[in-house]
């Protein structure tokens, strides 16, 4: 079995001391005669002299490879504990101290148990719909696809049927709310047709599920040329949100009530360019609420320049007929009410959102928010960019759906989760500390902001209250 590095360490220390006190011994000896010291004893001296510099230098490179290690063990856990659904990826080198090894399994360990505890059911609800040729389709109060099963996507089609987009995307939104209503009103499953968006009907039956929190649609046996078992679900979706108070200083970060959002436009002039999509989704303390989330494109009124699409991906033919700003705002005041607003840069995305506002004569109320870049400009010092491609590896975050307004609001509560315990570590434990240090120590940051004219203050009475001014 290796040695630990720390008894490595321990080792090597000792001996180099050892060595170094027995080459000066050799060397005052011979002085201490009065006589020339010998070039054996000389050599011999510096012989152990050198093996001394030998094991310090090796004892400073575990040491290193050490501290690596326990920063990653320690970013490991700490994302662990921020959030249940965290991979933990596997170190980009191999780190030569034992101990880490040892930590790294354990804690690999742990995590699969944990996984396999909480998928167990699943995986057998997997097994048996998936084995169905009968198309099952299980949608929210809202009508997000929460499960779906591959007959059912063969139904549907897999271009519009997805998890966690809406069933009104493959089936009239008429023909499902009678369906249901019918459902409703029968306290049973029932018969129904619906309407397939290109004009098909389908048979299917309708069932509610429990305390009316959505729908399960079964359609019947599917005749395919080949069998595809498999299951696409997120069960989460039909989670709501806790109750939520007035925002209050008071808060605890573990009981935030947060909004995690971002914009794609048409460019990077908050005051003049305009919004083509906003996401945002809802969270409470460290758990995302997808069931309460924007995924929307909308119509900035004006083309969209190439240089724009090339980052983005969304084209003038894209936008054609989308929502326009006033509609859409209406429902994010709805989400964003007594919430705190958290993003990535999030001055530009407000800023450009109070622009929209002012130019469709909609009123615009300041928001509290939570810059991840100001936090990580405090939590990771020697990082030169914050951008989020530099910070996921850093927090070992899965980079997903980037550069669009939903996937880059997504990856910034992932990275927001794992930013609480370091911060808590910090002695921050409600919201008038964590806005205290996110509004007065990021200077550098800051000062840019403002440079750019984006909104860099928290609202008026919130200021006055902390202690912001």
């Amino acid at each position: 079995m290796p040695r630990s590095a720390h008894r490595v360490i321990t080792f090597n220390l000792l001996w180099a001391g050892v060595l170094v006190v027995v080459g000066a011994a050799l060397i005052l000896s011979g002085q201490a005669s009065g006589q020339q010291v010998n070039g054996t004893v000389s050599w011999l001296a510096v012989g152990c002299w050198v093996m001394a510099l030998v094991m310090l230098v090796r004892s400073a490179l575990i040491a290193r490879d050490l501290g690596q290690g326990l920063n990653w063990v320690h970013t490991s856990v700490l994302n662990v504990v921020a959030d249940r659904h965290a991979v933990i990826p596997a170190p980009a080198k191999d780190f030569q101290a034992p101990e880490i090894t040892t930590l790294l399994r354990a804690l690999g360990r742990y995590q699969d148990q944990v996984t396999r505890e909480r998928l167990g059911p699943d995986r057998r609800l997997v097994a048996v719909l998936g084995a169905l040729s009968s198309g099952v389709v299980v949608a929210t109060e809202k009508g997000q696809v929460s499960l779906l099963n591959n007959a059912a996507q063969e139904l549907l089609g897999a271009e519009r049927a997805k998890v966690g987009t809406s069933i009104f995307a493959a089936l009239s939104r008429e023909s499902v709310m009678r369906a249901l209503e019918k459902a409703h009103r029968a306290e049973r499953p029932m018969e129904a047709i619906f309407e397939r968006l290109d004009g098909v009907d389908l048979q299917g039956r309708v069932s509610s599920l429990l305390n009316n929190e959505g729908a399960i649609i079964i359609f019947p046996p599917v005749e395919l040329d080949r069998h595809r078992p498999g299951v696409d679900f997120d069960l989460t979706l039909h989670d709501i949100p806790p109750a939520i108070r007035p925002l209050g200083l008071d808060l605890l970060l573990d009981e935030l009530p947060l909004l995690v959002l971002d914009t794609e436009t048409t460019g990077l002039d908050a005051t003049n360019d305009r919004i083509v999509s906003l996401g945002a989704v809802c969270a409470h303390g460290m758990r995302l609420f997808k069931s309460q989330m924007i995924d929307d494109l909308v119509d900035p009124g004006i083309p969209i320049p190439a240089t724009s699409t090339a980052i983005h991906g969304i084209t003038d033919d894209m936008v054609n007929g989308a929502r326009a700003w006033p509609e859409l705002y209406a429902e994010f005041e709805g989400l964003v009410r007594n919430r705190v607003v958290v993003g990535h840069g999030i001055p530009f995305d407000l800023t450009i959102m109070r622009a929209e506002c002012e130019r469709h004569g909609q009123p615009w109320q300041d928001l509290v928010f939570i810059d991840t870049l100001r936090l990580a400009s405090l939590l990771n010092p020697t990082l030169n960019h914050f951008g989020l491609e530099n910070l996921v590896g850093l927090y070992q975050i899965d980079l997903h759906g980037r550069h669009t307004a939903l996937g880059d609001s997504l990856v910034c509560a992932e990275l927001f989760f794992r930013m609480v315990p370091r911060l808590q570590m910090q002695g921050l434990a409600t919201l008038g500390d964590l806005l205290r240090f996110h509004c007065h120590d990021p200077v550098d940051v800051i000062a840019k902001q403002k440079e750019a004219g984006w909104i860099t203050e928290q609202p008026d009475y919130l200021r006055e209250q902390s202690g912001l001014e």
